[in-house]
């Protein structure tokens, strides 16, 4: 991976009110050398970088764009070690890691859908209007994904009714996108001929086990209360042949 550092150098030279002619005479190199830096075409000399980073009152890290890196690092771990908690049910450790790791990155869409989705499994009437306000607070935010936003507004659905907010869950449905619209849907449209009648007969298969978990679901089903797939996706595979779960379907059907 190539590391970009030129619009680093730039800003750090301009922030000292330095031309690249002047930079260039305190570290004794050309003026060609720092415009070369500053346009992503060399690097500065590994020797020069210490020097660079104490004249700039920052550090090599810095410099190099290494501390942002680390800390994308970190949030990866803290995100790693809030689900290993949420899977094994401590949703109080997985709260509190959260809220911890909001200090470090208070606006972080990532960490607050996290919130959102553990307080959404407590049963109190607190927890359940924190995660809605917090769900609505991602869902303002312009930073975050379509597959990020709809798996929200899904999470936020379920609070509505669970709140007895009925309005409010309409409205939010409406919103959501129709099922042709779908990755599922949509995903075979990519491919032609025979690879298209393929990817149309996966796509199909999906459908098929997905209604048939919803159908086997019917009866533990609890009001208001989001089932699992919505934070955790579906495993495509049942077992069961495309002949059994086409029969399973029309049997609900005529029920």
């Amino acid at each position: 991976m190539r590391i970009s550092i030129g619009a680093k150098m730039r800003r750090l030279r301009l922030d000292k009110g330095l031309t690249q002619e002047q930079l260039a005479e305190v570290f004794g190199v050309s003026a060609q050398a720092v415009s070369r830096w500053e346009n992503d075409q060399a690097y500065p000399d590994i020797a020069l970088l210490p020097g660079l980073a104490m004249y700039y009152g920052t550090t090599v890290d810095e410099i190099l764009g290494m501390e942002g890196l680390r800390q994308e690092e970190r949030l990866y771990a803290m995100m790693d070690e809030i689900y290993t908690l949420a899977r094994q049910g401590d949703m109080e450790a997985a709260i509190s890691l959260i809220r911890e790791s909001l200090r470090i990155y208070p606006d972080n869409s990532s960490l607050l859908m996290a919130l959102g989705e553990a307080l959404a499994r407590k049963e109190d009437d607190e927890a359940l209007r924190e995660a809605m306000a917090v769900s609505e607070r991602v869902l303002r935010k312009n930073d975050i994904s379509m597959k990020a936003r709809s798996t929200t507004a899904v999470n936020l659905l379920f609070l509505y009714i669970r709140a007895g907010e009925k309005e409010k869950a309409q409205d939010l449905i409406k919103s959501l996108p129709h099922i042709w619209e779908s990755r599922e849907t949509v995903m075979p449209e990519v491919y032609e001929g025979g690879e298209y009648r393929e990817a149309l007969k996966e796509s199909v298969r999906k459908a098929l086990i997905f209604l048939c978990m919803k159908i086997e679901g019917c009866g533990e089903r609890r009001m208001g209360v989001a089932p699992g797939y919505i934070q955790l996706g579906v495993d495509f595979e049942n077992g069961m042949s495309d002949e059994e779960m086409v029969r399973k379907i029309r049997e609900f059907l005529e029920e």
